[in-house]
C-alpha cells in the first residue's frame, strides 16, 4: 500500500468519525428540543463536524479520482470553516439567531469545485501551508477552549478531547510544511490526525453536550483567540507573496506599517468587545447591586437574559435576596414572639393571683351562704374563672416551654391514642374522623405528651372548622428521612391573606380561642427538628402536616 493509499484511508476515516459526531450532536439538539438556545447550538456544532466530514470525504475523492490538485483548495478551506463553527456554537451569544450561519459560510466554497474557479486559481502548493497554518491555529483555540471548559465543569471527557484538540494543532505545524508524501513530517502531520478525530468521537458524551453553553470566559478566549490571529495570517500570506514575488524596500515598509494597523485595529476591537460584553454587564450588575442596598430587600436585580456567567450571578443574588427577606422577617417574628412570651408570663402570674383570691371567695360563700341565685352566680364564677385559668396556663406554657422528653416511640400508636380521647366530640357534631397510618412508619425520638398536645391542637381546629356532615382524615407517611402526620378537613378552608398570620401568638379567627393553639404547636415541632406545613382552599378544606426526623428511615420511601 503506498503512503497516497493511506492517506485515503485516513481522509475517509475521518470523515466517518467527524460524521458519527455530527449526528450524536444533531440527534441529542432533537431530544432536548425544549431547550432553544442548547437546539441551536449544538445544531451549529453538529454543522461544523458535518462540513469537516463532508470535505474530507471530498479530499479522498480528489486523491482517488484523480482530480485537479487545486480543488483542495475547497476542502482545505472545508477543515478551517467546519472548526471556525465548532468554535462559535461554544462561544456564540443567542446561538438561536446563527442557525443559517453553517449554510451561509458554506455555500460560498462550494464554487471552489467549479473548473472555471480553480483553474484560475494559483498553484495549490504554494498556499497550502497558509491553509493548514489556519487549521493549527484554530485547533489550537479549540483546545484551549475545552481546557477551560474542564476548568469549569471538571468533566473527564473534556480533558481527552483538549488533548485531541492539540494534536490536530501539532498535525497542522508538521503538514505547514511543504514536504514531500511519506516524508517525516507529511507522516507525522496525517498520523495525528485521525488519532485526534478518533479520541473526539470516543470522549463525547452527553454531559458534554450540557458543557456547551455562552460562557464570558469561552467568549472572552475565542474573541482573543480570533482576532490575534488576524496578524498571524496577515504575515503568513506577506511571507508566501515574498517566496512567489519578492517585494522591494518601500513595499516592505508599506506590509510594515501595515502589519502594525492591523494589529492596533484587532486590538481595539477587542477592547471594546472586552467593554461591551464584559465590563458593561459587571457595571449595570453592580449599579443593580446598589438599587437593592437604597430600596431594601424587597427590590430585585434584573436579570438580562445573556446566558452566562452574569446571568448566573444575578440569579444568585436574587436567591440570596430572597432568603435573606425571609430571614429578616423570620427573625422580627421570632423576636416578637419573645416580647410576647415575656409579656404573656408577666401577665399569667399577675392574674393568677387575684383568680386564686376570687376563686377562694367563691368557694368560702358557697360554703357559708344559700340561694338559687347565688348559686347561680356562683357557677359563672367558677366557670370564667376555670376558663381564665386555662388560658394563663396556655399563657406559661407559650412563654415558659416544657423542654421535651424525647424517646424512641412510633407516631401511629399516638395517633391511635389521641383519637380515641377526641372521637366523641367529632361523633358528637356528626362530622366522620377517619385515620390512613403507614404500617412501615419507622420510630422518632418524640416527647409523646407534647406530640399528642400538638395533634390534638390541629383535629380541635379542624373539627371547629368542619360543618355537620364533613370529614376529617388522618395520614401518616414517611418521605426523605422524615415521619409524616397529616390532618385533612373538608372544612371551610382558610383565607389566602390569614394564612401567614395563623402561627403567630394570639391570631385566631374562633369567637372562643385564644390564638396560641397553632404557636404553641409550631414551637413544638421546631424543638423536635420539624416543622408544620399548611395547604388550604376556602371553601374546600385544609391540610396541616407535622413533619419530624425519623430513626433509621432510607430516603428512598415516599409518602
Amino acid at each position: 500500500m503506498s503512503w497516497l493509499d493511506y492517506h485515503n484511508i485516513e481522509e475517509v476515516l475521518i470523515a466517518a468519525l467527524s460524521l458519527s459526531v455530527s449526528i450524536r450532536a444533531y440527534l441529542n439538539g432533537r431530544a432536548n428540543a425544549q431547550d432553544k438556545e442548547n437546539k441551536a447550538r449544538l445544531f451549529i456544532y453538529s454543522s461544523g463536524f458535518f462540513i469537516l466530514s463532508l470535505s474530507s470525504t471530498i479530499h479522498s475523492l480528489i486523491h482517488i479520482i484523480p482530480l485537479n490538485e487545486n480543488m483542495l483548495f475547497q476542502t482545505l478551506t472545508g477543515y478551517s470553516l467546519g472548526l471556525l463553527l465548532i468554535i462559535l456554537s461554544i462561544s456564540s451569544k443567542e446561538p438561536e439567531k446563527k442557525t443559517l450561519l453553517p449554510f451561509l459560510l458554506y455555500m460560498p466554497l462550494i464554487v471552489l469545485l467549479l473548473p472555471d474557479i480553480y483553474n484560475g486559481l494559483p498553484d495549490f502548493k504554494l498556499f497550502r501551508p497558509l491553509i493548514w497554518i489556519v487549521f493549527a491555529y484554530l485547533s489550537g483555540v479549540l483546545f484551549i477552549l475545552h481546557v477551560a471548559m474542564y476548568q469549569n465543569s471538571s468533566i473527564r471527557s473534556l480533558s481527552y478531547m483538549s488533548m485531541a484538540y492539540a494534536l490536530l494543532a501539532i498535525s497542522g505545524v508538521f503538514l505547514f510544511f511543504p514536504s514531500a508524501i511519506g516524508s517525516t513530517p507529511w507522516l507525522n502531520g496525517h498520523l495525528m490526525r485521525p488519532v485526534g478525530f478518533l479520541i473526539i468521537s470516543i470522549s463525547l458524551k452527553e454531559d458534554v453536550f450540557r458543557c456547551l453553553r455562552g460562557s464570558i470566559l469561552y467568549k472572552t478566549l475565542s474573541a482573543f483567540s480570533l482576532l490575534a490571529g488576524i496578524p498571524i495570517i496577515f504575515l503568513g500570506i506577506t511571507i508566501l507573496y515574498q517566496e512567489i514575488s519578492p517585494i522591494d524596500i518601500i513595499g516592505s515598509r508599506l506590509l510594515v506599517f501595515l502589519m502594525l494597523l492591523i494589529t492596533l485595529i484587532v486590538s481595539l476591537i477587542f477592547g471594546i468587545g472586552v467593554i461591551t460584553r464584559l465590563i458593561n454587564p459587571i457595571l449595570n450588575l453592580k449599579k443593580e447591586v446598589d438599587y437593592v442596598k437604597e430600596k431594601g430587600l424587597s427590590h430585585r436585580v434584573h436579570i438580562s437574559p445573556s446566558r452566562d456567567e452574569i446571568e448566573d450571578l444575578a440569579t444568585s443574588f436574587n436567591s440570596m435576596v430572597s432568603d435573606l427577606e425571609r430571614s429578616v422577617s423570620e427573625q422580627l417574628r421570632l423576636s416578637r414572639l419573645a416580647a410576647t412570651g415575656e409579656l404573656a408570663a408577666t401577665l399569667a402570674h399577675e392574674i393568677r393571683n387575684p383568680l386564686n383570691a376570687i376563686q377562694g371567695a367563691a368557694s368560702y360563700i358557697r360554703k357559708n351562704f344559700r340561694g338559687a341565685l347565688l348559686t347561680e352566680f356562683l357557677k359563672i364564677i367558677n366557670e370564667e374563672v376555670s376558663r381564665i385559668n386555662k388560658l394563663t396556663t396556655n399563657l406559661l406554657n407559650f412563654a415558659k416551654p416544657i423542654k421535651p422528653y424525647l424517646s424512641p416511640s412510633n407516631l401511629n400508636g399516638i395517633v391511635k391514642n389521641t383519637v380515641d380521647l377526641i372521637r366523641n366530640e367529632f361523633d358528637g357534631k356528626g362530622v366522620n374522623l377517619s385515620i390512613e397510618l403507614d404500617e412501615t412508619l419507622p420510630d422518632a425520638l418524640i416527647d409523646q405528651n407534647q406530640i399528642k398536645q400538638v395533634l390534638i391542637n390541629l383535629l380541635i381546629n379542624a373539627l371547629d372548622a368542619t360543618d355537620s356532615g364533613g370529614s376529617v382524615r388522618i395520614v401518616t407517611g414517611s418521605s426523605n428521612g422524615r415521619i409524616m402526620v397529616s390532618v385533612i378537613d373538608s372544612g371551610r378552608g382558610i383565607k389566602k391573606e390569614d394564612i401567614k398570620n395563623i402561627f403567630n401568638p394570639f391570631f385566631t379567627t374562633k369567637t372562643s380561642g385564644t390564638g396560641l393553639g397553632l404557636a404553641i404547636s409550631e414551637r413544638i415541632a421546631k424543638e423536635h427538628g420539624g416543622e408544620i406545613t399548611v395547604e388550604s382552599n376556602e371553601k374546600r378544606g385544609s391540610r396541616f402536616s407535622l413533619f419530624i426526623p425519623a430513626l433509621n428511615l432510607e430516603p428512598t420511601e415516599k409518602i
